[in-house]
């Protein structure tokens, strides 16, 4: 079989699509020790997607750039003991190794359905290919790609809309991350949600784009007090996201649902610790303002 990144025919190895660090922290702060998945809201799964996508040779090439990433933002992220940090080009190289997979897999997904018109695949795969020569280290640029990094931290305050959209849980307390493309802005992305750290690479931007201290170069610093503000098509995708949590609520059995309050009522100090808790009293605080 050929490497998805290098080309070469080799033996593939068993990929996370998305980290396996991402997963092992999710299961952690989960109350129940369990996640479950939108699309099947009744069954347990003890783990992301895995395919065979990269040779052995390729996977090693974005080892130690997720270790950097796990121990200098995610870790401290999720313990809210991030306040700052220097980055160089291993976040670059993070960023668009996570979202390149999600792009590869979607671009494969595209064609095999046939469901996308041919000039917006071209689009995708002309992306795709930028950001797998910059992996390769064929090129020392993205060209016209930028990657964004936004910090999603509690909300003080927000509109009516947004308010009933449980915004800490859905974000939060979820990793998912795809192709996006806004068809009324001409606009495209491929993002990743981290349980709040997201990772954005903007393919073709919308003309009324607007992202403040996000925006990832080559070497730098964040300070997460300070406000990043966003506007963009993008951000619609929480909405319809909110509304699917909502569904796959309503499809959760009885039956399931007894076995998440008996397992939280054997350790509810557990619970009263986790950070599901906490991002549950976030949202309701947020709807009593």
């Amino acid at each position: 079989m050929k490497c998805a990144l290098c080309r070469k025919e080799a033996e593939l190895e068993v990929s996370h699509i998305i980290p396996k660090f991402v997963f092992r922290t999710l299961k952690k702060n989960s109350p129940t020790g369990n996640m479950r998945l939108t699309s099947e809201p009744n069954r347990k799964v003890q783990d992301g997607d895995k395919q065979r996508l990269l040779c052995g040779e390729c996977e090693d090439l974005f080892n130690q750039d997720e270790t950097t990433f796990a121990n200098t933002i995610y870790h401290e992220f999720q313990a809210g003991t991030l306040t700052e940090f220097e980055y160089s080009t291993w976040l670059n190289r993070f960023i668009i190794s996570v979202n390149w997979r999600n792009l590869y897999l979607d671009i494969v997904g595209f064609v095999s359905e046939g469901n996308l018109e041919p000039y917006k695949l071209e689009v995708l795969i002309q992306a795709e290919k930028v950001m797998r020569e910059y992996l390769l280290g064929e090129r020392f640029d993205t060209g016209s790609i930028e990657n964004h990094i936004f910090f999603f931290n509690p909300i003080k305050d927000a509109s009516e809309q947004f308010v009933n959209m449980d915004l800490h849980t859905v974000i939060g307390g979820s990793v998912f991350g795809y192709t996006f493309i806004s068809d009324d802005y001409d606009s495209y992305y491929v993002f990743l949600n981290l349980q709040g750290l997201i990772v954005v690479s903007i393919i073709n931007p919308a003309a009324m784009e607007e992202w403040e201290n996000t925006l990832v170069e080559d070497n730098g610093s964040f300070i997460l007090s300070t406000p990043q503000i966003i506007t963009s098509p993008l951000f619609s995708e929480f909405q319809y996201l909110a509304d699917q949590r909502k569904q796959a609520m309503e499809k959760m059995t009885e039956n399931q649902r007894r076995k998440i309050i008996e397992s939280v009522e054997k350790n509810l100090e557990r619970f009263q610790n986790s950070k599901a808790f906490q991002r549950a009293q976030h949202d309701h605080r947020l709807k009593d303002r």
